[in-house]
């Protein structure tokens, strides 16, 4: 796929999305993704995606192999996630390996993100002696976590939910919270398909889960959900490891979201 012909227009797109951006115009750069004239963008929102109905790999009908592959993923994911709440913190002696393993969570989130419709509009790297210190992608449409986390700011000062707070929670619509789950969980499938364990994903099991508990869902819905995503964003990032791999070395080298999106586009399997 030849993303130069027509004059650049992938490339001026995206330029265009780089200048919302920096200026705070999200939903202008939204828009332009959404809308791109001329048409010259082909992952964003396009992912093809596991019915909600379905909870096990074999009702995919793929192949003995792949499925072979996929369900062993998917026991080792869950897995992991069961055990998030058992974890305590301890260094990594490999630090190579575990800013790999960083950046390829980072890069897990981004790219589901964009294939499920949902903008990156900011990602950070610090280090701090030679060690990754912060590492986190913002996305566009995700504001409510400020809200969940002035929520709980209220509980612990105060042990109780003020009024105001009370009042401005909202229900979330099912796709925000489905595209939402998918994208919490993408850091730690892209770290399993990449190193066959994940390191990282602590941090974003408990945001998934505060969220699932301000939503008021119960224990088996939440469990329904967390596996339906678990099992969505693993055959998402499966399709396109190539794009995952090719887009965390874009982010490594601190890309715009502009250049990380043309990465994206360059390296999908088609159809997304």
């Amino acid at each position: 796929m030849n993303l130069s012909v027509g004059g650049g227009r992938v490339e001026e797109a995206l330029r265009m999305v780089d200048r919302q951006l920096s200026k705070g115009n999200f939903k202008l750069a939204l828009s332009l993704l959404r809308h791109p004239s001329p048409p010259a963008l082909f992952g964003f929102a396009a992912a093809k995606q596991v019915p909600r109905r379905v909870s096990s790999v074999e009702q995919l009908h793929l192949s003995v192999a792949e499925t072979s592959t996929l369900h062993s993923l998917l026991d080792a994911i869950l897995h992991s996630i069961q055990l998030s709440d058992l974890f305590t913190s301890g260094q990594d002696n490999d630090d190579i390996v575990q800013h790999k393993q960083v950046v390829q969570h980072e890069a897990g989130h981004f790219l589901v993100g964009y294939l499920l419709g949902v903008l990156p509009k900011h990602y950070t790297f610090s280090t701090m002696e030679d060690k990754t210190a912060d590492a986190h992608v913002k996305f566009l449409g995700f504001e409510f976590l400020k809200e969940l986390e002035d929520v709980a700011l209220s509980n612990k000062n105060s042990h109780e939910i003020k009024a105001g707070h009370r009042a401005r929670k909202r229900k979330l619509s099912s796709t925000v919270l489905s595209k939402f789950a998918c994208v919490i969980v993408g850091g730690l499938v892209a770290e399993h398909l990449a190193f066959g364990n994940s390191k990282g994903h602590y941090g974003d099991v408990e945001k998934l889960n505060r969220v699932l508990n301000w939503q008021q869902l119960t224990e088996d819905e939440a469990n329904n959900l967390t596996r339906w995503a678990v099992l969505n964003t693993l055959t998402i990032l499966h399709r396109h490891t190539k794009a995952s791999s090719k887009l965390a070395e874009a982010l490594l080298h601190g890309r715009s979201i502009g250049n990380c999106i043309h990465v994206i586009e360059a390296n999908l399997n088609h159809p997304v």
